[in-house]
């Protein structure tokens, strides 16, 4: 197998180029060739290219033809995703892009047509497909080991809109730039939760959002109930609320509740309790997560010439479910 070897990683300013998911020190870790970075700001772009050993350039299409990469990470303010996202897709670079690809669901929905129509390899990054939990989640539940299922909590809540701007990206507080805040920042790893684990389409029952705590254009607070075809209902929290900056935590919470059995997630493993039942089970030990095992799951598909692990419909329906709560909240 041979996987991709010169890399490219566009609009670094994103504060996933090298906090939070940090790509760039994925890529490096991986051994890769990182042949550029682009920013529209000069002085990100160098310093980016400084600390990783890189090629600064200000505009991501002369940075490709540059280069010609064997590969992209897609990064920009999201109102600029789809752009991004059309231009490699005509360049033939295959690519991992951050979501959401863009500040309204028809327009992502157009871009997952536009990967299917030209063959393009592009993938999304949901990297808690890959946590323990969920790949046990999913396991049980397709072995019925439940029964029926009330219901499903999936809890993020990071800290302050300010680590956005001390991140070098004050515009994830525009709505104009943004388009939303932490529903469409955060509530696409929920909807795609609710969709991996119970292999089914949910439909949005009901939602708020708030935006009492930082009072910013875009809302610190977002709660989404879905419920699939079979009654389970998924409840989607997430927010910008967790008081604790600068340190950098999350309240979270992975949790199904069924007819026999309740499944957590715990430090260091799951919890399982029902019907006599309160085991601890320890999670693997070396077992990878999060975006460095997303980023190699990717690139070693696309090495051996299979599709994209997480194909671009999946960014798609993520999304559609994220404006349809905007509608349900009113």
């Amino acid at each position: 197998m041979s996987t991709p070897k010169r890399f490219v990683v566009t609009e670094v300013s994103h504060w996933h180029s090298a906090y939070d998911a940090s790509y760039l020190h994925i890529l490096r870790d991986l051994g890769c060739d990182i042949v550029g970075v682009s920013d529209r700001s000069e002085r990100i772009a160098a310093e980016r290219a400084r600390r990783f050993g890189s090629t600064p350039f200000t505009d991501y299409r002369r940075m490709i033809e540059a280069t010609r990469p064997e590969f992209a990470i897609a990064l920009g303010r999201h109102c600029e995703m789809p752009d991004i996202f059309r231009f490699l897709v005509e360049a033939g670079v295959p690519f991992v892009m951050e979501k959401p690809w863009g500040i309204d669901a028809d327009t992502v929905a157009s871009l997952a047509r536009l990967a299917a129509e030209k063959s393009a390899w592009v993938s999304v990054p949901f990297m808690q497909r890959y946590s323990f939990w969920a790949v046990t989640a999913k396991r049980m539940i397709g072995a019925g080991e439940f029964g029926r299922i009330s219901h499903i909590f999936f809890r993020g809540i990071r800290p302050t809109i300010q680590r956005y701007i001390e991140w070098d990206s004050p515009w994830m507080a525009d709505k104009s730039q943004a388009g939303g805040g932490a529903l469409l920042n955060l509530g696409p790893h929920g909807f795609d939760m609710a969709r991996f684990v119970t292999g089914e389409e949910p439909e949005v029952v009901s939602a708020v959002v708030s935006r009492r705590v930082q009072e910013a254009e875009v809302e610190d607070y977002a709660l989404a109930t879905l419920r699939t075809p079979s009654g389970i209902l998924f409840h989607n929290e997430v927010g910008y609320t967790m008081p604790t900056w600068p340190a950098n935590q999350t309240d979270g919470e992975q949790k199904i509740a069924g007819e026999r059995l309740l499944l957590r997630q715990v430090p260091g493993g799951l919890q399982l309790l029902g019907s006599g039942r309160d085991d601890f089970i320890p999670q693997p030990e070396g077992w990878q997560a999060g975006y460095p095992r997303a980023i190699r799951e990717a690139l070693e598909a696309c090495g051996r010439g299979d599709p994209p692990p997480i194909p671009a419909s999946e960014c798609a329906h993520a999304v559609r479910l994220i404006f349809d709560s905007y509608h349900a909240a009113g």
